[in-house]
């Protein structure tokens, strides 16, 4: 019986090889940063309001114009055909159905044209190409597909050492391909010792850039940019400084810098920084409702579920995407109820407290 996240959890790995379940769980190096983020909410606790009229709860909010069910958006996430065959086409029409927002990956095994179609609350997230000429396609061919917005992710210079994946010497299985990437020499990876993904991202990641790419990538895309990947308040302003339509605060799941910190310290910090009036979205752990609720009372403005996307999707397809953004939005709306908070706009920072 599924009752939450971690039930799927524990049956992802069934019907998946051990080298494609490391890649999905993985971390960087020790993988200290991948399990604090989860264990960093429970050094919060929350403070509950009581006897308030908690009869309705409205949990929708708009993100960059875009009105959708509940503040829970599905983060980038590579390959996910070797998850399910139907891969992001499933989460897709899952994101649709839930009303929410869904953001495609550079890396994905379904291309920008094939998954437009299935949801009008598309975003689209940029691995930054050395050959430019493929990231200005990328972006022109997400205009004409009306994806609503660039998700260009920051931290990756290079790839950072996911151990399990060298040592499973991880491949993306030979029957698929990089959808986004046909017709070049990035659709596949080639044999190579040790993790593929880092021979790939050699060829592929731009060290050289600076924050002046942000308008860049708004002028050639000529979509809003919310830049991933950022931790530091000082990185946050320079952000938005260089017009940066939003930020979501992640360390990249724990998969780049092993010991950076875990995303729910820096929501904070990050706001006080910025203001009220920029969007914050964040990623990183999230779990369960509570979780959401504590990332919402810190400032941000919504979250990004990764991992528990791929494990409903390994499960059953599409409807199992919509049972894990379900179980999750149910307990949003329980938290909600038993904190005393019948919007999202009550949600605040007096409802938790550190340990």
């Amino acid at each position: 019986m599924i009752v939450n996240l971690f039930d799927l959890e524990k049956k992802f790995p069934e019907n998946i090889s051990e080298a494609i379940a490391g890649y999905y769980g993985s971390g960087a190096r020790d993988e200290v940063t991948l399990k604090r983020n989860r264990s960093v909410f429970n050094e919060y606790e929350l403070l509950p309001k009581l006897l308030r009229n908690v009869s309705t709860i409205d949990t929708s909010c708009t993100i960059l114009d875009l009105k959708i069910n509940f503040p829970i958006l599905i983060a980038p996430m590579a390959m996910q055909s070797m998850a399910h065959p139907d891969g992001e086409l499933a989460t897709s029409k899952a994101s649709k159905v839930s009303n929410t927002i869904m953001t495609l990956a550079t890396s994905s095994n379904k291309s920008i044209e094939e998954v437009s179609p299935h949801n009008d609350k598309l975003f689209f997230q940029l691995y930054f190409a050395k050959d430019r000429k493929i990231t200005e396609d990328m972006l022109q061919r997400c205009y004409d597909e009306k994806y609503k917005a660039i998700v260009f992710t920051a931290d990756a210079p290079r790839l950072g050492t996911r151990e399990r994946d060298e040592k499973n010497s991880f491949k993306m299985p030979d029957h698929l391909t990089l959808g986004n990437f046909k017709g070049t020499s990035f659709e596949k990876f080639d044999d190579y010792e040790g993790s593929s993904m880092n021979m790939h991202s050699e060829h592929l990641f731009d060290p050289t850039l600076t924050f002046e790419i942000i308008s860049w990538i708004k002028e050639k895309s000529k979509l809003p940019v919310l830049v991933k990947g950022i931790l530091r308040p000082d990185d946050a302003v320079n952000c938005f400084k260089n017009g940066a339509n939003g930020l979501i605060i992640s360390n990249h799941g724990g998969r780049q810098l092993d010991t950076a910190v875990p995303t729910l310290k820096q929501i904070l910090p990050i706001r006080e920084a910025v203001g009220n009036d920029k969007l914050i979205i964040v990623d990183g752990g999230i779990r369960r409702g509570t979780d959401v609720l504590k990332c919402l009372a810190l400032g941000a403005d919504a979250v990004q579920l990764g991992r528990p996307i791929l494990w409903g999707l390994g499960y059953d397809g599409q409807k199992g995407v919509e049972l894990v953004l379900n179980l999750l939005h149910k307990e949003l709306i329980e938290s909600m109820v038993l904190t005393g908070c019948k919007n999202l706009k009550e949600i605040d920072s007096d409802l938790i407290t550190k340990c």
